[in-house]
């Protein structure tokens, strides 16, 4: 077994803003305005990227372990997926500016 990073969210000192959730790259963030937060471990590549946007400090970066063929599929994983939504958003913007065109045009 080997060991890989994943952010940890204190629940006791989360105040619920949703600052991570909106920061993490991976959607590994899960939980709503006003109520504590949680890292679904199986989705946190470790990045770190939330631990920087917390403003109360109540990230950490802990090391659990796994196998090293669940790591390499987790990354590979964890990119395709980034990869995939940063597709969908584009294709999203683009129907929604053919959207606005087409009214733009008919009015």
């Amino acid at each position: 077994m080997n060991e890989r990073i994943v952010a940890k969210i204190n629940e006791n000192n989360c105040i619920g803003c949703t600052i991570c959730i909106n920061a993490c790259p991976f959607d590994a963030i899960i939980g709503a305005q006003n109520y504590s937060h949680r890292v679904n471990r199986q989705e946190c590549p470790g990045c770190k990227v939330c631990v920087t946007k917390c403003p109360t400090d109540c990230i950490e970066i802990v090391k659990i372990k796994q196998s090293k063929e669940d790591i390499k599929e987790k990354v590979k994983f964890n990119f395709q997926r980034r990869k995939l939504r940063k597709e969908n958003l584009k294709k999203m913007h683009l129907e929604n500016i053919n959207l606005q065109l087409d009214k733009i045009i008919r009015s």
